[in-house]
């Protein structure tokens, strides 16, 4: 019956070893979660905690909030490069979700355990199961080991020698230098200041660099290919370099020659020009009437438009209108003479209305010199 007795136990000695070895590497009894405390029983949530340095905090410390025993560490775990600390708390426990979490040390034996507080202006919300407290919300305390060290360090001198040499250095470095230092403060801050009103420019560069890298990564063929084509045309380029030499030469050469020319020629070709200026300008007036005097201009003594009405063929059909009106011939042909104004009085003496017709050459004024004129515009 004993020996039953002791194979049994030794069989279940053995399923919890496996148990324990199955769920990952072994790192000592100590490390085993307990399966009672607080933070264990029903309704307990779990919080994450980054931290820097986990100390020589192990699993199963302690958890507490106010110096009460509220919550035990299940797991201390490497996440993304950064400690993390898996407590369970008991469901009592209400703290606001920007808690802040400290590891310190429980006795001078060196138990450690985290201490979980609520900062100075806590959060409108809960702190709730599966939530993690950020790095920047961690930090530890003194440890006796640090404590001792430092306490060791100030005994032995270390570094308090060296502060008074320290402060020499600094007091040499400023003294006698105050204004410069006084200005170079006043540059660093319109520096800054500068820098930072162009934040938004520096970001848009920033971005235009990155979309630039981005199409040359995407034209990365076409970039191998110019860099595998232009080399040999620098290098043709460099062959015929005396070539372009000669030319730049020659070219200005040409350019010596041109000034010492128009410098020669620099007064008549000023007083010719500003001749011109009166032709060109007097042409531009008559611009508006030009096309309608090419008109006549080309096909004297018809117009253009009436020339295919005019010649047919190997004839040519004209029509003319005569005015044989005696106050026309009077200005035709009597004008000057003593017989001048005869046929224009005999007409008006035959009922002619004098409105009617043609005015009387003797009295029509001079177009040059007519009232409100001249009625002829004169070129400058």
């Amino acid at each position: 019956m004993s020996a039953l007795r002791r194979a049994a136990r030794l069989l279940a000695a053995l399923s919890v070893i496996v148990a324990l070895t199955s769920c990952g590497s072994w790192r000592g009894i100590a490390n085993v979660p307990l399966p009672s405390g607080p933070g264990t029983g029903p309704g307990s949530y779990t919080v994450y905690v980054q931290v820097e340095d986990a100390l020589a905090l192990n699993v199963n410390s302690r958890v507490r909030v106010a110096d009460v025993y509220v919550g035990t560490v299940r797991s201390i775990d490497l996440v993304d490069w950064v400690g993390t600390l898996t407590i369970s708390l008991d469901p009592a426990v209400r703290l606001p979700r920007n808690a802040t979490a400290k590891i310190g040390q429980t006795s001078l034996l060196g138990t450690q355990h985290v201490e979980l507080a609520a900062p100075a202006e806590p959060a409108p919300e809960p702190l709730r199961d599966g939530d993690t407290i950020p790095l920047r919300h961690t930090s530890a305390f003194p440890t006796t080991e640090r404590t001792l060290a430092g306490i060791a360090a100030v005994l032995r001198g270390g570094g308090v020698g060296n502060l008074e040499y320290l402060q020499n250095e600094v007091h040499a470095m400023l003294s006698g230098n105050a204004e410069q230092i006084g200005e170079f403060l006043d540059r660093l801050a319109v520096f800054t200041a500068s820098l930072n009103d162009q934040i938004d420019q520096i970001d848009r560069a920033i971005s235009s660099t990155r979309r630039l890298a981005g199409v040359v990564a995407e034209r990365s063929a076409t970039l191998e290919r110019v860099l595998t084509e232009v080399p040999p045309l620098i290098e043709h380029f460099a062959a015929q370099r005396e070539l372009f030499v000669d030319g730049m030469e020659a070219l200005g050469r040409f350019a010596h020659i041109t000034d010492e020319a128009l410098t020669a020629a620099r007064a008549d070709l000023h007083t010719n020009l500003r001749l011109l200026q009166r032709p060109l300008r007097e042409l531009a007036r008559a611009a508006p009437y030009l096309p309608e005097a090419l008109q006549l201009l080309l096909t004297l003594p018809f117009t253009i438009d009436n020339v295919d009405k005019v010649v047919r063929g190997d004839y040519i059909n004209l029509s003319g209108t005569f005015d044989l009106t005696l106050s026309t011939l009077d200005n035709g042909f009597l004008t000057g003479t003593g017989f001048s104004g005869a046929l224009r009085a005999l007409e008006q003496s035959w009922g002619r209305d004098p409105d009617t017709m043609l005015p009387d050459i003797r009295f029509t004024p001079n177009p040059l010199d007519a009232p409100g004129g001249p009625l002829i515009e004169r070129a400058e």
